[in-house]
């Protein structure tokens, strides 16, 4: 991989048939059928009733929110770049392709699959029929690997950003008109990876809460059921607010800096008016004055967070939803 470039090898496959968006699509369908189409052709139309069709789906719907998490990030290299106290991609991308690299993904995506066929193992599969149950644990690792994909991703973007905004400023502007110092693109990014892991995460609290287990009634295979189905939530807040209190500490220190640059120049204006200047001069100490005002004004308006209005609405809008269905269902298979 290249170190100027950034291309997973899930980006690379997608690439190879050449059909863009469509291709990328057929990908995620298939890595759902390759689990749907042998357990349907065993089990039949018990297949659309236990909800396995629901466990393919969310096998389809990983891939795709995880091609638009990584093009959202592709789209952020440019505008990264020029807010860079030293300019090239490198000084991001470097440390991003460490983190992301192929090996990483495929670690990840190996850990997070055997660790969801374990559960699948824990809940207990109510399928009779062992080659049926064998395919089932096949589709659980499946969905497991893939959902690891982002979750290593988000890690991965937590992880390289905050090293490199520690390790480097990025330069603000307090006349953006963003009011966030030229940084709100960040935050509209982070509410998107946020927002799609809490989709994904909406599947898959409702497969687990759905789907029949011979153990549910256990309580502590009830926790456990419960720590998974949290778990998707916890990495869209983690995405969202880590780089964010990061972005929070910048600004706060951007504007305080700048508020203590300006307000001692108003100081030294204020004391050259007073000393009673020539009415040519106090004009122009006036005008001069007045700009510093107004600039003031500007740094005083700017916001600590990189969250417009709409993105915060979005994400709280979806957390929200998302969690009432969570528990709605959670009562209704537990009979609370």
């Amino acid at each position: 991989m290249s170190e100027v470039a950034f291309e997973p090898f899930y980006e690379r496959w997608a690439d190879r048939l050449g059909l863009g968006v469509v291709g990328k699509l057929l990908l995620s369908v298939a890595a759902a059928l390759v689990f749907f189409l042998p357990y349907y052709a065993r089990v039949g139309t018990t297949a659309l009733h236990n909800w396995s069709w629901l466990l393919a789906l969310l096998i389809a719907g990983a891939p795709i929110f995880l091609f638009f998490a990584t093009a959202t990030l592709r789209q952020l290299f440019p505008l990264w770049e020029e807010h860079c106290e030293e300019p090239g991609l490198a000084t991001f991308l470097v440390p991003l392709n460490r983190v992301l690299s192929d090996r990483n993904f495929v670690l990840a995506g190996l850990g997070f699959g055997l660790a969801n066929t374990a559960m699948g193992a824990l809940f207990g599969v109510s399928e009779p029929d062992p080659v049926a149950a064998l395919l089932l644990f096949a589709g659980f690792f499946i969905a497991g690997f893939i959902c690891g994909l982002p979750a290593w991703g988000i890690f991965g973007v937590v992880t390289t950003f905050r090293k490199f905004t520690r390790a480097a400023e990025l330069k603000l502007d307090y006349t953006a008109p963003d009011r966030c110092g030229g940084l709100s693109f960040f935050g509209a990014a982070l509410v998107k990876f946020s927002v799609v892991t809490l989709a994904e995460g909406g599947l898959i609290a409702t497969y687990i809460l759905m789907a029949s287990w011979t153990r549910e009634s256990n309580p502590w295979v009830q926790l456990v059921m419960w720590g998974w189905i949290v778990f998707p939530f916890l990495l869209s807040l983690l995405v969202l607010l880590v780089p964010a209190l990061d972005l929070n500490r910048m600004l706060r220190r951007y504007r305080q800096d700048m508020e203590r640059e300006l307000k001692s120049k108003c100081a030294v204006l204020r004391r050259r008016i007073e000393e009673n200047s020539g009415a040519a001069d106090l004009e122009r100490l006036h005008s001069e004055y007045g700009y510093l005002c107004s600039r003031r004004e500007e740094v005083h308006g700017m916001r600590n967070w990189p969250f417009s209005l709409g993105a915060t609405t979005t994400f709280a809008g979806a957390f929200v939803s998302n969690l009432v269905i969570a528990v709605e269902l959670g009562k209704t298979l537990f009979g609370a």
